[in-house]
């Protein structure tokens, strides 16, 4: 029973004393694309683009109603026969309407998705670059903690790293370079 509490101890002796070692860092994946200059202006043509749309739908709506009211008027001295055929173009209208909105919504998250996905692909890549500088053994995703230090945080320093290496837009920007300072030749004064 000894040798057993004795190797326990032992093991968690040493696991402690490497998980001390650890730096870990996390960032807050979802606010960082919600705030780099990229995410603002991928936000910002999504949602000019789905004003349009809307705007379209709205006129397509507003047809439709009055096409609706018209047939309501109507209906009371029209024949059997034009009834039939003018409800069946009313509901053929409508489904129409119906799918163009349900595409558009499709298209809309898929352009989205798209957006983000390129976004988050890029801040990937500055958490790994943020990570080898700062020796962070782990960064984590907020979105999976429980807990964390305000220290441990490390988005603003990932967003600000983003914005100086992509810039706003999609193709980015290269990083500037500093030009090296002259060197004057050794021994000459």
């Amino acid at each position: 029973m000894r040798r057993l509490l004795l190797v326990l101890s032992l093991l968690l002796a040493t696991r402690a004393s490497s998980a001390q070692g650890a730096k870990i860092g996390y960032v807050d994946v979802q606010r960082a694309v919600q705030e780099v200059e990229e995410g603002k202006q991928a936000r910002a043509k999504l949602k000019a683009e789905l004003d349009t749309k809307r705007a379209n739908l709205d006129q397509k709506r507003a047809n439709l109603e009055k096409m609706k009211s018209d047939y309501d008027k109507q209906a009371p001295v029209l024949s059997e026969p034009e009834k039939r055929k003018r409800q069946e173009d009313l509901q053929k209208a409508f489904i129409e309407a119906q799918n163009e909105a349900g595409q558009m919504q499709e298209e809309l998250t898929g352009k989205e998705q798209e957006a983000m996905q390129n976004i988050s692909k890029r801040l990937l890549a500055v958490v790994a670059e943020i990570s080898d500088k700062e020796n962070f053994s782990f960064v984590l995703d907020k979105a999976a903690l429980l807990y964390a230090p305000a220290a441990s945080d490390v988005t603003n320093e990932v967003v600000r790293r983003y914005n100086e290496r992509f810039g706003s837009g999609p193709a980015g920007k290269a990083p500037e370079k500093k030009a090296a300072p002259e060197k004057k030749p050794a021994g000459k004064k």
